[in-house]
């Protein structure tokens, strides 16, 4: 007979018994007179097993547990902690929603919080963690898998003479795969920032340093290579000066300025901005507030530029080199009629060059926003209307912004429901505007001893100069609940074009040239359904069931995604006692890798206890 599994056999039947048997633990721990801890968490036992396409099926007994282990040294301001680790927490077994089992640890630590000069620590530690890295808009996000590592300290000085100043430090890892790809990926960050705060004389003064790498070892269903790397940097300074005048008013001015540069497939460039704003805000009446501000940016292409890289696109980003600037003044004011009503002008003026063209608007417009009680329910609305004139161009526009709300309840419904609208509205570079609409609704009533709720929202939005880079979004669910059992449904479908990222696909910023960064289009749709139901005291029932297929395409990528998760998920309280089951399987893959989708199932079924020992 194998001593090891005769030992592993009768350690398993130990803890079993314990689970089961012991009574609560109830014990004081004393380290010294002045550390104060409690602990609690619980462990369990069970046999678990997995079924993969891509490796060998395992099963056999196994152990795990969570804890949460806090305390403070002198006072809780002086020094306090918490730490908790976990070990072989999965779906199966617990609300940890991994497919896998996963092990992990997290931890902070605050000093002296009480007094002027506070820290805070913090780290996090988990290993073979799902988590969901690759997006497409609208849709639920794919599977990966891997390990993360994160680490943070900060601390601030807070002295009544001298300016408050807070810096701080954070860097992460992050070693993951994803399911339907058999290859390995990874990304690592560091930032380090910095803020002081003055407050003497009337003014208050600002300023600030934020700094940020990054460093990403992309997939090959990314890159369309295997293992090209994506690197980048930022780093921000700001000030800024606000002081309180006359008429209820404020005067303000900041200067910021951003140096970013990225790397990928052995492109890569730099760009330096300067921005500065300022302005002044009067309340001469009660019912008048007035607003007039400046603005000028010294490189409106690397403005652009800067707003493409922070989204972490890996797609090459073409500028000719040439000056760009952006300048503009902004005038408004507002003047309430009755409570609820109110009316709104504005007028501007701006002028843009960008690669060698140059573009102006002068526009002129105004609102009115009314917000009532209307037929037993809260009625609010805007609608803004807006007329710009171009002399570069030699054209006129004119824009339109709407929205309306309305929510009430109408017997034993309740409902609301919501519309936006916006045509030629301007975008951040003066060539392109954008028109669009969205809606939402929502609506809930009981039925019986049951009550059901339904909702339903969809959105469009489009560059008028591009009309590939149009956007959409469907999204629509509906669920009954009773005392015992809860079930729910929902569909999703979105399309449009953005960027390509180490982590999937992101929008693309609004008003970024489509010359500039060759875009993706995606599509797709997601199902969901669920259902919970406790049938008898302590017994817990949960299922669900997703399904995401997407497909996109462009110069960087070209490939039709599917993704099937499904588990199951049953817990049985008996005092301290818990029987836990589950059920979990995924189905994942992407077309043009060259291997067969993933398919891995596991399950779990054992008995965990909870416990508190001080």
């Amino acid at each position: 007979m194998d001593p090891i599994r005769t030992g592993s056999r009768a350690f398993g039947i130990a803890l079993v018994g314990l689970l089961c048997c012991a009574p609560a633990i109830r014990a004081q721990v004393q380290l010294g007179n002045d550390t104060q801890l409690t602990l609690d968490g619980s462990v369990s036992a069970g046999y678990s097993g997995s079924i993969s396409n891509e490796g060998p099926d395992t099963h056999g007994l196994g152990y795990g547990g969570v804890g949460d282990l806090s305390g403070s040294f002198y006072s809780p301001q002086f020094l306090s902690f918490n730490v908790a680790p976990f070990f072989n927490q999965s779906r199966n077994n617990s609300s940890y929603q991994s497919i896998t089992e996963s092990s992990g640890v997290t931890a902070t630590t605050d000093i002296f919080s009480g007094s002027r000069f506070p820290g805070k620590v913090s780290f996090s530690k988990i290993f073979n963690n799902e988590s969901n890295n690759f997006v497409v808009p609208g849709l639920t996000n794919y599977a990966t898998n891997g390990n993360t590592q994160t680490f943070g300290v900060g601390w601030s000085a807070n002295l009544e003479t001298l300016p408050s100043v807070t810096v701080g430090y954070e860097q992460g890892d992050n070693n993951y795969s994803l399911y339907g790809t058999q290859q390995e990926s990874s990304s690592n960050f560091h930032t380090f920032f910095g803020t002081a705060v003055y407050l003497i004389d009337g003014y208050h003064f600002t300023g600030g340093i934020h700094y940020t790498n990054s460093d990403s070892a992309i997939p090959g269903i990314v890159s369309g290579e295997v293992h090209e790397r994506a690197s980048g940097d930022s780093t921000t300074y700001t000030a800024g000066m606000s002081r309180a005048v006359d008429l209820s008013g404020n005067t303000w001015v900041n200067f910021t300025r951003n140096t970013s540069s990225y790397n990928f497939l052995n492109v890569g460039d730099n760009q330096s901005t300067d921005i500065v704003t300022g302005g002044l805000n009067l309340r001469p009446v009660a019912k008048l507030s007035t607003q007039i501000s400046a603005d000028y940016d010294d490189n409106l292409s690397g403005t652009i530029f800067q707003q493409v890289t922070s989204t972490g696109a890996i797609v090459p980003v073409s500028l000719s080199g040439q000056p760009s600037h952006s300048w503009g003044l902004v005038g408004n004011a507002q003047y309430s009629i009755i409570q609820g009503l109110y009316v709104d002008g504005i007028m501007s003026y701006r002028e843009q060059l960008y690669e060698g063209s140059s573009f102006d608007a002068t526009s002129y417009g105004g609102s009115v926003g009314f917000g009532h009680q209307l037929f037993a329910g809260q009625f609010s609305s805007s609608l803004t209307a807006t007329h710009s004139t171009s002399n570069s161009a030699g054209e006129s526009t004119n824009s339109l912004l709407g929205s309306v709300m309305y929510v009430r309840r109408i017997g034993e419904w309740s409902v609301s429901g919501s519309f936006g609208y916006s045509q030629h509205t301007q975008t951040y570079l003066l060539a392109y505007t954008s028109s669009g609409y969205s809606y939402s609704a929502t609506a809930s009533r009981p039925i019986g001893r049951l009550h059901w709720n339904g909702s339903a929202s969809a959105s469009k939005s489009s560059i008028n100069q591009a009309s590939d880079l149009t956007s959409k979004s469907q999204a629509y669910s509906m669920g009954l609940s009773g005392r015992w059992l809860s079930v729910s449904g929902a569909y999703g479908k979105s399309s449009g074009s953005g960027l390509m990222t180490a982590s999937g696909v992101n929008p693309l910023p609004p008003g970024v040239p489509p010359s500039l960064v060759p875009t993706i289009l995606y599509a797709g749709t997601t199902y969901s359904a669920s259902v919970a139901s406790t049938p008898v005291r302590g017994l817990s029932l949960t299922g669900s069931y997703i399904q995401t297929r997407s497909n996109t395409g462009g110069e960087v990528l070209s490939t039709n995604g599917k993704s099937e998760q499904a588990y199951a998920y049953l817990t049985y309280r008996v005092r301290k006692v818990y029987l836990n089951a589950g059920y979990s399987r995924l189905l994942q893959g992407f077309s043009g890798n060259g291997v067969p989708p993933t398919l891995l199932t596991t399950y779990y079924i054992g008995l965990s206890r909870w416990f508190k020992a001080f």
